[in-house]
């Protein structure tokens, strides 16, 4: 029987994680024997979902065996994946994000513009005949939730709602907001955390024309925090910019109740972020209105105003 390890982006979110062991579930039911990774510790919104619903932690792993066959679930660009990557073996592929990836051999890849990994897994269950169970079930409606903030997020589509429906009679949950509201309010309890943790809670780095770009967005119902904390966050943001070899860095903080992102930049990328966007910064914060999408709304920028530099 193939072997097959699972392993989603750095920085593992609720989507990343969960698909990652959803993935696993279906392989298995394909008489593949899987393995599910994560690269990094969890963070609080899934830590809470795995003790909530008894749901084990996939083990951590930044490099790969690279004789066994490799499924990436979440992401497919270089600088999100495994330190490894250029020297496995991936034949399966997973993810609902623009296309960079790039290989030598055929692979199996499911790509759609869907809120969550999670969506798409749901229709490879349903056109491929295999029963979901209830366990399953709710852990595509935490990824669906958590990725499109309550269907609050533009990545949202009328095919994830109807996913949405038909998992709710499979997983018994009634109230999508009572669900999600503690996922939230676990994922907004930073007190203890220091500060360079906060930044990379929910962060990425992208390669876009040449520049290397670290993307942070901090969703949360309590956006004071981070507020609160603003001479640390950019001293740290200056840190990781040098300690990353990044040419331009900033942090996202999403008010999740608001539908608001009012973004913290260091004084040196201050103007790139005003030409990104076309806003004013003052005091190193920008209202970016509601631009919470860094999908759809965020990277897309940066990507289109770094590509005119060149």
């Amino acid at each position: 029987m193939t072997l097959i390890q699972i392993i989603g982006h750095k920085n593992p979110d609720t989507d990343t994680t969960l698909s990652a062991i959803i993935m696993s579930d279906f392989l298995t039911k394909k008489w593949y024997i899987t393995t599910p990774y994560i690269q990094w510790e969890l963070n609080k919104e899934t830590e809470y979902l795995l003790k909530t619903y008894d749901i084990v932690k996939p083990e951590i792993k930044t490099t790969l065996d690279t004789d066994i066959e490799v499924c990436l679930i979440d992401h497919n660009e270089t600088s999100q994946s495994i330190d490894n990557l250029s020297e496995c073996q991936v034949t399966w592929l997973i993810d609902h994000h623009k296309v960079e990836f790039k290989t030598s051999i055929p692979l199996y890849m499911r790509i759609e513009p869907l809120c969550s990994t999670a969506s798409i897994l749901y229709k490879m269950y349903s056109e491929s005949g295999f029963k979901i169970s209830k366990e399953i079930a709710t852990m595509m409606l935490a990824c669906m939730m958590s990725d499109s903030l309550l269907w609050k997020s533009p990545t949202t589509t009328e095919e994830d709602k109807n996913i949405a429906t038909e998992l709710q009679k499979i997983s018994g949950i009634i109230n999508l907001e009572a669900f999600a509201m503690p996922m939230f309010e676990a994922k907004s309890d930073l007190w203890d955390m220091p500060i360079k943790d906060v930044i990379q809670y929910d962060y990425k780095i992208f390669e876009l024309s040449g520049k290397r770009c670290g993307i942070g967005s901090l969703e949360t119902t309590n956006p004071w925090y981070a507020f609160g904390r603003k001479s640390e966050i950019l001293s740290w943001l200056q840190e990781l910019k040098a300690e990353q070899n990044l040419d331009f860095i900033m942090l996202s903080i999403v008010d999740i109740l608001a539908e608001n992102n009012t973004t913290i930049i260091t004084d040196e990328d201050s103007k790139t972020l005003e030409n990104i966007f076309w806003v004013q910064v003052e005091n190193n914060e920008s209202d970016l209105l509601n631009r919470i999408s860094r999908k759809k709304q965020l990277a897309p920028l940066a990507t289109e105003y770094f590509a005119n530099l060149v």
